[in-house]
């Protein structure tokens, strides 16, 4: 059985980071997960019929919902021409909402409004969107234009609009931050706040210069942020600082994320989390092959917080 991690660290093992202070550098290379590590734990805990799940939003969003898991909401789910004809835009959407590939990654594919005038969306950059607009970009999501692989279909998730947790949303200039949480079985073992920057676009990827900050797993402080490798005490847009903010509903966060892998079925998961003004905490992913920078955000070692769980890599 595994031991919960929170208990182990608030025991004191010389690795706990407290606010205010910098995370402790890796012991060693012994405790980081390297990725053929990482990709023998999804082999062990990861099966295939579970990783398929995950990679389709859709699936995914029905076995969590069975589970009873709280996720973004659903205006409509469009998985052929016969559904898509029948569609009628200016009818069936909501002044604000998003466009989203069932197998899309990384955000490709995925279209927001912000708000409506008359026949017309508009983007948070402005760009406005006629109902044929809107048409051609589902047919595009519909015919796996977005799906990339060799999937010739794919299915357009219609969710409502996330409108960011007001003290979440005070911290970035625009777009909608979120979490990452790994958990082995469920178990949260790190996680991270990923937050927009007027660089990425108003987008949370980290590759498009968002901001990654390391969250301490038992106070829900951040302990350390970068950008591309830059550390960073403040937000290089808004100017507020990072170090040491609390991030709204942790004990909520963590209980959503730790029954995120066994409602799929993943051993070892990432689960994507944004903070709803109104609901809290909603699941928006959960991805099977959760990547491992997060362990140079934090300065931690998976693979060390793992064996504090019981895990043997031999």
């Amino acid at each position: 059985m595994f031991e919960n991690l929170s208990s182990i660290w608030r025991k004191g093992d010389g690795r706990k980071v407290g606010h205010g202070m910098e995370p402790a550098p890796f012991g060693s290379l012994d405790e980081i997960l390297g990725i053929n590590m990482r990709n023998a734990l999804i082999a062990k805990y990861n099966p295939r019929s579970a990783i398929e799940r995950a990679r389709d939003k859709v699936a995914a969003k029905v076995a969590l919902e069975a589970a009873g898991i709280a996720c973004t909401g659903t205006i409509a789910v469009i998985d052929d021409h016969q559904k898509l004809n029948a569609f009628k835009p200016l009818r069936d959407m909501p002044d604000a909402w998003a466009i989203k590939p069932a197998r899309g990654s990384q955000g490709d594919g995925i279209v927001l409004s912000v708000r409506r005038e008359g026949d017309t969306w508009y983007k948070g950059s402005g760009s406005p969107l006629t109902e044929t607009d809107v048409m051609h970009h589902i047919q595009k999501v519909v015919d796996g234009g977005f799906s990339g692989d060799t999937v010739s279909e794919d299915a357009a998730l219609i969710e409502p609009l996330i409108i960011a947790d007001p003290t979440l949303a005070d911290l970035v200039p625009e777009g909608l931050p979120d979490l990452r949480v790994i958990c082995l079985h469920d178990e949260p073992i790190m996680a991270m706040l990923r937050l927009p920057t007027n660089a990425s676009d108003g987008k949370a990827n980290l590759h498009q210069r968002a901001i990654g900050a390391g969250v301490d797993l038992v106070t829900g402080q951040i302990t350390r942020a970068l950008v591309r490798g830059e550390v960073i005490t403040h937000h290089p847009d808004t100017g507020t600082k990072l170090i040491g903010y609390q991030v709204p509903g942790w004990d909520r966060v963590l209980e959503l994320a730790g029954k995120c892998g066994p409602a799929i079925g993943l051993g070892y998961s990432g689960s994507d989390i944004v903070l709803d003004k109104n609901d809290g905490p909603l699941i928006i992913e959960v991805n099977a092959h959760p990547g491992i920078e997060i362990q140079n955000i934090c300065q931690l070692g998976l693979k060390a917080q793992m064996a504090r769980l019981g895990e043997d890599f031999k």
